[in-house]
């Protein structure tokens, strides 16, 4: 069968044309959200993303003198716990220094004080031997021996306390020292680590800086992209909602003069997605690709005229015009394997040929290539 433009091909239902317009108006009013949406989260997304890009362009230009200023806090702690050693170390030096030294015995004046216990005593058997002349100066000699004793055992009692209370310092002292010393020493560890830390972070405040530009304008390109594509959705479907209402009560019609194929479709089936309702086609104009080797590419023009011989046609072999050449390659591999499409039309305005046969095209200069 033939049919010409215009040609009513097939009726949809009244209830199938007005669920398809509702469905549209649905889809529309949805794509439409869908573009709202984009376009207020692409507004938001840009202040998120400008504000983001401050923050880090703010925090790359303050790294600088915040980690300084930490580290120099942490370079402080660890020179006030080296002090505190080094002072304990001093300190442990001086008092053994003065034990060797016997400064707490010159200190005391135990020597003075001998020497005064001894003259004392020499003074007292010096008396008793005159006791019978001088009992009075033996009573002050003894007086005075006692009195040298006890500023004697005083004395050396003073230095014993001395003695004790410096070796009690050195003992608490070498007691700390050990601790001081790991305070020391996990300082300069907790600095050095700190110290990586901070570098870490200034670092990456340093490349969250130099970057945030180009996240700034990938974050505002994702939400534009979103936009876009809401956009074309909703151009999409009003293009096909347009389509659909410019049916007149539902009837499709031929676009072109032509021959109908096939209807895969009988009443009251339901049209399904991808699957044409009817096939037909202009048979006034056979369209044959053949391809063409590389090495004979160049003999062939648009306009050419060729010879085609069409199986099963009994009137022999009919004449053909080059209507186009490919620009590029179809196949590859070695030069010998590379080929070119080239388009074949054949005037069949009386109808005698049919589509779907093989056929033979012969080139001028008797270049010969075969389709199917």
């Amino acid at each position: 069968d033939t049919v010409s433009k215009g040609d009513a091909l097939f009726k949809l239902t009244d209830e199938s044309m007005e669920a398809a317009k509702s469905d549209y108006e649905d889809a529309i009013s949805d794509a439409e959200n869908t573009l709202k949406t984009a376009e207020a989260n692409l507004a938001s997304g840009k202040l998120s993303a400008e504000s983001t890009k401050q923050d880090a362009d703010l925090t790359a230009q303050t790294a600088a003198d915040s980690y300084q200023a930490q580290v120099d806090a942490l370079d402080a702690a660890v020179e006030e716990k080296k002090e505190a050693y080094d002072e304990a170390v001093e300190q442990i030096s001086e008092y053994q220094t003065k034990i060797d030294n016997n400064d707490y015995y010159v200190e005391c004046a135990i020597d003075e004080k001998k020497d005064a216990v001894d003259a004392a005593t020499t003074a007292l058997a010096q008396a008793q031997d005159t006791l019978t002349q001088a009992q009075q100066s033996a009573d002050a000699a003894q007086s005075t021996l006692e009195q040298a004793q006890k500023e004697f055992d005083s004395a050396v009692e003073t230095y014993n306390k001395n003695v004790e209370e410096t070796n009690t310092k050195i003992t608490e002292l070498t007691d700390s020292l050990d601790d001081l010393k790991s305070d020391y020493e996990q300082a300069e560890r907790d600095a050095t680590m700190q110290k990586a830390e901070l570098q870490n972070e200034y670092d990456t405040a340093v490349v969250e800086g130099k970057y945030a530009g180009s996240t700034y304008e990938s974050t505002v390109s994702e939400l534009e992209s979103a936009v876009e594509s809401a956009q074309d959705t909703l151009d999409t479907l009003k293009e096909e909602q347009t389509a659909l209402l410019a049916l007149e009560n539902g009837v499709v019609t031929a676009d072109e003069d032509g021959t109908i194929a096939a209807v895969p479709y009988e009443a009251e089936d339901t049209l399904q997605s991808g699957t044409a309702f009817a096939l037909y086609c202009d048979t006034q104009t056979i369209m044959i690709s053949v391809e063409v080797p590389q090495e004979n590419i160049a003999q062939v023009g648009v306009g050419d005229e060729v010879s085609v011989m069409i199986a099963g046609n009994r009137d022999g072999a009919v004449t053909g015009t080059v209507s186009s050449i490919a620009s590029s390659a179809t196949t590859g591999g070695s030069v010998s394997n590379v080929t070119y499409a080239v388009i074949i039309s054949i005037d069949n305005s009386d109808g005698r040929l049919g589509s779907g046969s093989s056929a033979t095209v012969t080139f001028q200069g008797e270049q010969e290539e075969k389709t199917e």
